[in-house]
C-alpha cells in the first residue's frame, strides 16, 4: 500500500498530496469555492507546468543505429521530471462575475456581483486567501416585491495549495522495440487512492521511427517521436473533476561517441486540461446554491528544445536532458534493459 501510495503522489505531482498536513481544504473544496473565471486564472499554472511534465522525458537515445534497426530490445525505467514556475505563475489579478448571497429579512438570496482580485495567489501560490471587492447590482425578488441591491463588500477567495517553484513528476517508462526502426513507449499506472482526496489514474504512450533507413549514409540519428498521455483526478465521490491530455510530436537528432550519446530535439506540444465541478458560493449556509462549472484551459508551451546526453553502462543506462519553452524543464532518466 505504501509503495503505491508514494507511486501516486510522485504521479500527479507531489503539491496535490503533501497538503494532506498541511490544509483542511483540498483542490476539489477549494474548486467549489470559487467561480469559473476565477478558477481558470487558479489553475492556468497547473496545466502549464504539469503539462510541460507529461510531455518530457520521453526520449534517451541510449540505442545504438544498428540496434535500432535490428533485433528486439525491452527495458524499464522511471522518469524523474521537473518543471521550474516561473514567478509571474504564482499570482494573477482579474475582474470576473461571481455569485454570492445576500440576507434579507432572514432568509439567503443569491445575488449577482462584479469582483476585482488583485495578486490572488494560483495554485502554486501562498496559502493566505485573497480579498475580492464586489460590487453588486442586483434585485431581489420576494412575495411579490422587488428589492433593489446596491452595496459594496469584501469577499475571502481561496489560497494556493503548495507554494512552490518546482513541479516535479516521476513516472513509470517502458520501451519495447525494434520493428523496422520503430519503438514503443508505455507509461501507466492503476487507479490509485489518494487518502481522503479522492483517486487518480494515469496511462500514456509513444511511437518512435528512426529515418535512417530511408537516407542511408547520415553521420547522426534522426527519429520522430509523437506521444500522448491521459491523466484523471475523482474526488471522494468518484466525480472526475480533473482531465487532462497532452501530446507532443519531436524531430529529433542524435550522435554516439562510444557509450555516451548526445542528443537534441525540436518538440511541438499541446496539453489540454478540462474540469468540471459544483460551485457553491462562500457565504451560503447550505449547500441548495450551487452551480455547474465546466471549462477547459490549454497549455501556454507550444514548441520547445531539447537538449541531452545519456550514457550506457552495460544493461544500465541514464540520461540527463534540458527543455527551454515557456516553462524550463528537466528531466532525469534511469533505466536498465530487460532483453
Amino acid at each position: 500500500m505504501m509503495i503505491k501510495k508514494r507511486l501516486a503522489i510522485t504521479t500527479i505531482a507531489v503539491f496535490i498530496i503533501f497538503i494532506n498536513d498541511l490544509y483542511p481544504q483540498n483542490l476539489s473544496y477549494n474548486l467549489s469555492r470559487v467561480a469559473g473565471e476565477y478558477a481558470q486564472s487558479y489553475l492556468q499554472p497547473f496545466i502549464n507546468s504539469f503539462g510541460a511534465d507529461l510531455n518530457s522525458g520521453f526520449y534517451s537515445a541510449t540505442s545504438s543505429l544498428a540496434d535500432r534497426q535490428t533485433g528486439f530490445h525491452l527495458s524499464f525505467g522511471l522518469k524523474t521530471i521537473g518543471a521550474f514556475v516561473p514567478a509571474n505563475e504564482k499570482t494573477f489579478s482579474a475582474v470576473y462575475y461571481d455569485t454570492v448571497m445576500y440576507n434579507l429579512y432572514g432568509q439567503e438570496y443569491p445575488v449577482s456581483g462584479k469582483a476585482t482580485v488583485k495578486d490572488a495567489p494560483t495554485i502554486f501560490g501562498s496559502a493566505d486567501p485573497a480579498n475580492a471587492t464586489v460590487e453588486i447590482n442586483d434585485t431581489i425578488y420576494a412575495a411579490l416585491i422587488a428589492y433593489p441591491i446596491h452595496e459594496t463588500r469584501q469577499e475571502k477567495t481561496i489560497g494556493g495549495l503548495v507554494p512552490t517553484d518546482f513541479v516535479p513528476l516521476v513516472v513509470p517508462q517502458l520501451n519495447i522495440g525494434t520493428y523496422m526502426g520503430t519503438d514503443i513507449f508505455l507509461r501507466w499506472l492503476p487507479s490509485i487512492k489518494l487518502g481522503s482526496y479522492g483517486n487518480t489514474s494515469f496511462i500514456g504512450f509513444g511511437i518512435e521511427h528512426n529515418l535512417n533507413q530511408y537516407l542511408p549514409g547520415l553521420p547522426v540519428n534522426i527519429d520522430l517521436l509523437f506521444s500522448y498521455q491521459n491523466m484523471g483526478i475523482t474526488d471522494t465521490t468518484g466525480y472526475r473533476f480533473i482531465n487532462l491530455n497532452a501530446l507532443a510530436v519531436d524531430a529529433l537528432v542524435n550522435k554516439a561517441l562510444g557509450i555516451v550519446n548526445v542528443y537534441g530535439a525540436v518538440q511541438y506540444e499541446s496539453e489540454n486540461l478540462d474540469v468540471n465541478y459544483k460551485y457553491i458560493p462562500q457565504n451560503s449556509n447550505s449547500n441548495s446554491f450551487t452551480t455547474n462549472i465546466n471549462f477547459s484551459l490549454k497549455g501556454e508551451n507550444t514548441f520547445r528544445l531539447i537538449t541531452g546526453v545519456s550514457v550506457s553502462l552495460g544493461i544500465f543506462n541514464v540520461n540527463l536532458d534540458y527543455n527551454i519553452s515557456k516553462i524550463n524543464v528537466l528531466s532525469l532518466g534511469l533505466g536498465f534493459n530487460i532483453l
